[in-house]
């Protein structure tokens, strides 16, 4: 399997057809699943005592929009999206010996894998084996998307094993070197009214937390083939809250019990971590379930599960982890700064006009861009430091001119979200479809300019603007079908501004060429002589855009103490 998309719908067609096949042939059980993390990723390794045949279920991730098609200049494309977070291996001619449906694997990019025997499954052989992971593919939006990583699977040379790279788009932390058993252990805890001081240095697990048990009176349980080793400094702290300690610091899960006795165990994929944890429900205002997990560190992901239906994430693990987790995700999920763009939208046809009223001509050259061709020329300039009063002057050249104010509206939006404006008209075409019957339908056809622009906030009152112009427009007719022919036209750029700053998109030249062909009824559909009851008819249309930009930054801050939103 290579890392091309295209070759998904490949997979598609060729994914159903070994289920019959392997009915009625021996089968073989599936006896481990495991994982190894590596320096860039992560390799879990699904084990049989047989041969498995299998292959992946992608008609399922279509279903759930895990891959899209996308249009480009090349053709047709497939894009894994935002919603691929699980690759599902169809195994036909397998079961189960592990005695469980859910594998921890907490190792980023991987939470777990999931195993059920789907409904095809003949006298309970066949497996669907799910490796599903904490996020999804991209995160992000137009330029800042990015993706996680790239993963790839093979089988193994006598096709017991399924292997599965997956390449990580954040690396984890070096492990600690470990200490040889040879060098010296230090433990050292004295008691002082009730309160414990302890300084421990490469000291056993088991030494610490009885050296605590004795000073607070209570028993202590701890896991008999423990090898970890402690190294840590407390000072006055009570010999619960030493306890908690000592179990954060190693990883584990520490409880009490009724009986004033405590558990330190290993985390939930075990009898006794399960019994030592709990859980608990952080609820997001602001911040989406995913991207707050994207900013947690990783030695936290395996305590932590992300609903995005609820936007919530719950935590499991010892209460100190719960309290941690809960403050860190209260800072997180702060409200998230807003950005109004305020955008003017003014058609003329007179460039030297526009540039008189508004003394544009002195900024000529400040930054320009060009695009032309066949269907067209879009041409324009960044201008920033309009004269005060700008708005006036628009208003008395609408008054004197056939300048045309088209839009003036204001969008609120995150920052980094991007806003949309989109100044044109719909035009319709009639459709006919054959199917039993004629039916004819009416189809819109957009054509306009379209503006994409995506605010960063800087430092201070600084914006980044990144805009993106999209202008489509009529060029003629198919000479076959009749139907029209749409052209596209594209440019970027970035600017920075101040806040309250305005630029103008300038000069955006559009060019329209219909043609369309009448003649005389009847006698135009003549053979050979209707040609001369016919005649062509083309019209071309040229009008400039000017697009007035001007962001307002919206900090929650100032809203909630009262002061002026803008600025």
């Amino acid at each position: 399997m290579s890392r091309l998309i295209p070759a998904i719908l490949l997979l598609v067609l060729l994914s159903a057809a070994p289920a019959m096949a392997q009915r009625g042939e021996a089968y073989c059980n599936i006896t481990a699943i495991t994982s190894e993390q590596l320096s860039n990723g992560v390799r879990v390794t699904i084990e049989a005592d047989g041969e498995l045949h299998w292959d992946l279920d992608w008609s399922a991730v279509f279903e759930e929009g895990g891959v899209r098609e996308v249009e480009t200049e090349w053709g047709l494309d497939y894009q894994l999206t935002e919603r691929f977070r699980r690759v599902p291996f169809r195994i036909w001619n397998a079961r189960s010996k592990l005695g469980t449906g859910f594998i921890p694997i907490s190792k980023y990019p991987i939470s777990h894998a999931e195993i059920y025997i789907p409904d095809w499954a003949d006298e309970g052989i066949g497996l669907e084996i799910d490796v599903v992971n904490y996020l999804g593919w991209v995160t992000g939006e137009g330029n800042l998307q990015r993706y996680r990583g790239w993963f790839d699977w093979e089988a193994s040379e006598d096709s017991s094993k399924i292997i599965i790279l997956w390449e990580a788009d954040r690396f984890p932390p070096p492990d600690a070197p470990k200490t040889p058993e040879d060098l010296p252990e230090e433990l050292d805890v004295t008691a002082d009214d009730g309160l414990l001081t302890l300084r421990a240095v490469n000291a056993k697990l088991q030494h610490v937390t009885n050296a605590i048990a004795r000073e607070g009176g209570f028993a202590v349980a701890t896991p008999p083939d423990s090898d970890l080793r402690v190294s840590l400094w407390l000072r006055d702290v009570t010999p619960q809250k030493a306890i908690e300690a000592v179990a954060t610091g190693c990883g584990l899960c520490a409880q009490a019990y009724a009986d004033g006795g405590w558990i330190v165990a290993k985390p939930t994929d075990t009898a006794a971590g399960y019994a030592a944890s709990a859980s608990r429900r952080v609820p997001l205002r602001n911040l989406r379930a995913a991207d707050a997990v994207d900013l947690l560190p990783n030695f936290l992901l395996k305590y932590v599960h992300p609903d995005e239906k609820s936007n919530t994430i719950t935590v499991s693990g010892p209460e100190c982890l719960l309290d941690r987790v809960a403050e860190d995700l209260a800072v997180l999920d702060a409200p998230a700064p807003e950005v109004a763009l305020e955008a003017v939208a003014v058609e003329y046809t007179s460039a030297e006009t526009l540039s008189r009223a508004l003394h544009l001509e002195r900024y000529a050259g400040d930054f320009a861009s060009a695009l032309d061709s066949l269907t067209g020329g879009l041409r324009f300039l960044w201008l920033e430091g309009l004269p005060e009063g700008w708005y006036l002057l628009l208003d008395a050249l609408e008054a004197q001119t056939t300048t045309e104010l088209h839009s003036r509206v204001t969008m609120r939006v995150l920052n980094g979200r991007s806003a949309y404006l989109f100044v044109g008209q719909a035009r319709y075409v009639i459709l006919e479809r054959l199917w039993g019957e004629s039916l004819a339908e009416l189809e819109p056809i957009s054509t306009g300019t379209q503006l994409v622009a995506q605010p960063l906030l800087g430092s201070g009152d600084e914006v980044m603007l990144h805009v993106t112009l999209v202008i489509r427009t009529v060029t003629g007719s198919d000479p076959k079908s009749g139907l029209p022919i749409v052209a596209m036209r594209r440019a970027q750029g970035v600017v920075r501004v101040r806040d309250g700053e305005t630029i103008v998109l300038a000069g955006l030249e559009m060019t329209e060429a219909d043609r369309r062909d009448s003649q005389v009824p009847v006698l135009g559909d003549l053979p050979l002589a209707g040609t001369l009851f016919r005649s062509p008819d083309r019209s071309r249309t040229e009008t400039q855009l000017a697009i007035f930009l001007t962001p307002h930054i919206i900090r929650p801050r100032l809203a909630r103490e009262g002061e002026p939103n803008h600025g």
